[in-house]
């Protein structure tokens, strides 16, 4: 497998500290791998040899148990990585799968290792990261346990809506897709949704949510 260009690595955040000479250097310890849409690249409960940065797509993570059921936990893009919580050999704690067509630079975990024990910058910037990391992991788990169900659906409508013709808008959502989101079942947020609708908050147009005034915090 190929290996990363320097101005691959010169684009991801973790390695903006390194002059060119290094980073030409450190390219040599990655290989590029592809992945299409759908791809699960890694499991719950897996260990994983590999440590992975994100050039290009995006990946998804969540959670999941036997009887189906899946929570969907962040987006990763160009910069992001997994899983650095396998660092220390230690199954990973969530699964992963592509978004969009995928390509990552991998590192062997022990030559990830030795890389950050060289570059003290490098290894001071993924910890920074993996803290931002846990303080999201940490407010959406908070979230989930002192928030109701309307509460949460509210929350992710705001927080994913963009402004479209002066109006806020979401991605096209389903009922399902938002109860992966928010840890509900689709007929929950059902019930939301129409209680939204018909109090004037939202419309729902091919799935598009429109907001048309801010929902109370409780209703």
């Amino acid at each position: 497998m190929p290996a990363p260009k320097a101005a691959d690595l010169a684009a991801v955040p973790l390695f903006a500290s390194l002059s060119q000479e290094e980073l030409q250097e450190t390219a040599q310890l990655f290989t590029v791998r592809s992945y299409p849409k759908g791809a699960i690249v890694a499991t719950e409960g897996d260990h994983l040899d590999l440590f992975n940065i994100v050039l290009l797509g995006k990946v998804q993570f969540f959670w999941h148990d036997e009887a189906g059921h899946q929570v969907k936990l962040g987006i990763d893009g160009p910069g992001g990585h997994y899983a650095d919580v396998t660092l220390g050999g230690e199954p990973i704690l969530m699964s992963v799968i592509v978004l969009e067509d995928l390509r990552v630079a991998s590192i062997p975990m022990a030559a990830l290792k030795a890389l950050l024990l060289r570059h003290s910058q490098v290894g001071f910037g993924l910890l920074m990261d993996v803290v931002a990391r846990l303080r999201r992991l940490v407010e959406r788990t908070k979230a989930f346990t002192m928030e109701d169900v309307y509460g949460r659906v509210v929350k992710l409508l705001l927080a994913t809506a963009v402004k479209a013709d002066d109006k806020l808008v979401t991605e096209r959502l389903t009922h399902a897709e938002i109860g992966k989101r928010v840890g509900a079942t689709r007929e929950m947020v059902g019930r939301v949704m129409r209680d939204l609708v018909r109090g004037g908050y939202i419309e729902v147009v091919r799935r598009r949510v429109t907001i048309a005034r801010t929902p109370p915090k409780r209703w």
